[in-house]
């Protein structure tokens, strides 16, 4: 792992006391998210106090995404996008086999999720979480849903900066497409 993260072209300048500074933050996190069922079920209850029939999209980054995720699982109301940036729900060990439903699926109120990740973004170290996440409501239960889109893109010298992802095309275009009632190509085009 050390021999990776140093041929990384935004890690030789910040060095390894940021780079471990950032790492126990984002494992503290983490750590708090899946082991406190108080805390997990209060940040899942307040996230789901925003979300309604009119939700467009759900737009999320780095551990927010695996709240964002969570959260799609339990909604009834269908929601036209869900957006992942830099995303750790691929990370096997410590995200993707904690998170629930359990085995993980594609959220079924979902009728398009969009996952951008940056190839140098340590946190989105697996940014391919189509074949992670299988759709598996019945055909024909009337619901269009059920497609991943993943990309990359390159955020420069930051590249876990939701920022820098915000300031992307392939971030903005979908958002646009929800926000105006269109859900976009289907999963065939």
């Amino acid at each position: 792992m050390i021999k990776s993260v140093t041929r990384l072209r935004w890690f030789a300048p910040l060095g390894f006391a940021l780079a471990e500074r950032f790492v126990n933050t984002s494992l503290t996190q983490v750590s708090r998210y899946f082991t406190d069922p108080v805390l997990h079920e209060r940040i899942l209850d307040r996230v789901l106090e925003h979300i309604g029939p009119e939700t467009k999209a759900i737009i999320a980054h780095s551990l927010g995404t695996v709240v964002a995720y969570e959260v799609a699982g339990r909604l009834t109301d269908p929601v036209p996008l869900l957006v992942t940036l830099g995303s750790p729900l691929g990370l096997r060990t410590c995200i993707y086999d904690r998170i629930q439903p359990r085995p993980p699926v594609y959220p079924n109120a979902v009728h398009r999720w969009v996952n951008i990740a940056d190839r140098n973004d340590l946190v989105a170290a697996d940014p391919d979480l189509a074949r992670l996440f299988p759709v598996t409501h019945p055909a024909g239960d009337g619901l269009e849903s059920g497609w991943l889109t993943d990309a990359t893109v390159d955020n420069g010298p930051q590249p876990h900066q939701g920022e820098y992802y915000l300031q992307k095309r392939r971030v903005g275009a979908p958002i646009a497409d929800a926000l105006a009632g269109d859900t976009g190509p289907g999963p065939t085009s």
